[in-house]
């Protein structure tokens, strides 16, 4: 037998034993026999036999190395290698979309501009879930913060949220999110900026300017809250000073018409001495 032909058999025996590997796993023992029975028509032949041979023992091994292995961990570094597969792309409003509001709307969650399909997961992100508001959103900084509520989700008509004030343990905290995200639901897609159409220009001036005229009120309210304080305060010094005067004062006019009065007393007395010494 040729080392070409070695080489061949070993390969087509690799390559059955795998497959065989897989069937043991899947249906057992007696559709594998099947398969050997087709895969060596003729058990007399040498080279079939070897064939079988080496078959046998990979598929044995194989199946016995997939029953003894644990299930796979998954290390951080899972979470840059994850293949996303280009279906589409979605704006942050083609993904509130899939907000799977029913049973025929797609439920999907943005992790680290990764758009992933947790339709199996109703439960949590679905209308009744504890995480809904995350349902068709990004929620990449409310699982970095740990906060759930809507407040923390940027709005749809906003540029995707850059995470860049993150800090260490913040960035740790949402890359072991999407490290069981990466492992547990599939990637349908990515999350990606929408072009700015004009539409999206005056929207967005538009919530400027509110924003900006909701601050520059806040700032007024503030300021004028700050000089009431600050009146009210000096308007309560004032007073408290005048009380004060008030009682120093009170308090002199008292010591003063005591004085006055044993002053009074100390005269009286006098004059009533000096009659008694005219009268002796």
């Amino acid at each position: 037998m040729s080392h070409a032909t070695i080489a061949t058999a070993t390969a087509t025996a690799v390559e059955a034993a795998s497959t065989a590997a897989a069937e043991v796993t899947r249906q057992g023992a007696p559709v594998v026999s099947q398969f050997f029975r087709s895969l060596v028509p003729d058990p007399t032949s040498p080279v079939q036999l070897v064939l079988l041979g080496l078959a046998g023992y990979f598929a044995v091994r194989s199946a016995l190395a997939s029953r003894s292995k644990g299930p796979e961990k998954f290390a951080m570094g899972n979470v840059q290698e994850t293949v996303v597969p280009t279906k589409r792309d979605f704006t942050p409003e083609e993904l509130a979309e899939c907000d799977g509001h029913d049973e025929e709307t797609a439920l999907h969650i943005a992790v680290r501009r990764v758009v992933y399909d947790v339709s199996k997961a109703r439960g949590f992100y679905g209308p009744d879930g504890p995480y809904a508001n995350f349902a068709g959103r990004d929620a990449s900084r409310g699982l970095a913060l740990g906060k759930f509520n809507t407040d923390i989700l940027t709005d749809i008509d906003d540029p995707i949220d850059t995470l860049e004030d993150l800090d260490k343990a913040e960035n740790e905290a949402l890359d072991e999110w999407a490290t069981f995200f990466a492992g547990k639901y599939v990637p349908v897609g990515r999350l990606v900026d929408a072009p700015m159409t004009p539409e999206r220009v005056a929207r967005a001036e538009k919530k400027a300017a509110a924003k900006e005229a909701a601050e520059k009120e806040a700032a007024e309210k503030a300021a004028a809250a700050k000089e009431a304080a600050e009146k009210e305060a000096a308007e309560k010094k004032e007073a408290a000073a005048k009380e004060a005067a008030e009682k120093e004062a009170a308090a002199a006019a008292a010591a003063a018409a005591k004085e006055e009065e044993i002053a009074n007393t100390e005269s009286k007395e006098d004059v009533a001495n000096t009659k008694s010494k005219k009268d002796i």
